[in-house]
């Protein structure tokens, strides 16, 4: 991967039925050019550490990049605690449609943990896709020490993650989380091949080969053992994540029977 300057853009797209709301994205060259719509996890932005360099490498290797923010600061764009999955899957829906009436040549995306889940519930009709280690809804009933692992605390509309950095989650989400069970069914039926990259030092490895099991070909599934959930372990890791998701969009470009 060389590094270089390139010329972004923030673009600002409508959300239907919001009464002004926009999802903000940083595209990264044009439509003219297969695009990849990145969508980090929760909580999480377009410019962290992972979607930044992604976009980064996808773009050296010939295909436009917008990182998409679910929410962010901008007085038109969402607040986190007023997002749940289904607004994230409304707006992702949202994107892909803008998107087609570019003209967009074809669409891919990626999505990585709780952006994963956020593709496999929506019903855009992609080009492909590939999952960073998405979420399941089984990992809050499967892990028995998730608990202990990850205390947290709730206070009002807040769940406040205490572990390490911390976090927040809006306490909508949470219940959403405890009462969405088993979602690898979300896999099926796409339409599009879908690969997954899974964490092998995370929690979901396993469950990621339910989704895959779940899904239609042509679809591949790969571990990267050295890996934590988010996927920032070394050099290496990102490499290998990078290397294998550009590997399947041109995979998916060289199959002259789509």
């Amino acid at each position: 991967m060389t590094y270089r300057a390139v010329s972004e853009k923030t673009i600002y797209i409508d959300l239907p039925k919001t009464n002004g709301l926009k999802i903000k994205g940083i595209l990264r060259g044009d439509f003219t050019v297969p695009l990849v719509v990145m969508m980090h996890g929760r909580p999480g932005s377009g410019n962290e550490l992972l979607q930044f360099l992604g976009a980064r490498y996808l773009h050296e290797k010939g295909f436009s990049t917008l990182r998409l923010f679910m929410y962010d600061f901008e007085k038109t764009t969402r607040n986190l605690l007023d997002c749940t999955l289904q607004t994230h899957t409304e707006d992702f829906e949202a994107v892909v449609n803008y998107l087609k009436r570019q003209n967009v040549p074809k669409i891919f995306a990626v999505g990585h943990s709780y952006g994963g889940l956020t593709i496999l519930k929506s019903q855009a009709k992609l080009d492909g896709a590939v999952l960073w280690d998405p979420t399941h809804g089984l990992i809050w009933h499967d892990e028995p020490d998730l608990g202990t692992d990850f205390p947290k605390k709730t206070y009002d509309n807040v769940v406040v993650g205490l572990a390490g950095p911390g976090y927040i989650t809006p306490k909508p989400m949470e219940d959403d989380d405890l009462a969405m069970g088993d979602t690898t069914n979300l896999a099926a039926h796409k339409g599009y091949p879908l690969k997954l990259i899974a964490a092998g030092k995370g929690k979901m490895s396993h469950l990621g080969k339910r989704y895959i099991k779940a899904a239609d070909e042509p679809k591949k599934f790969l571990e990267i053992a050295d890996a934590h959930h988010q996927l920032e372990d070394s050099d290496e890791v990102m490499q290998k994540l990078f290397k294998e998701t550009v590997q399947w969009f041109e995979r998916i470009l060289n199959d002259k029977t789509k």
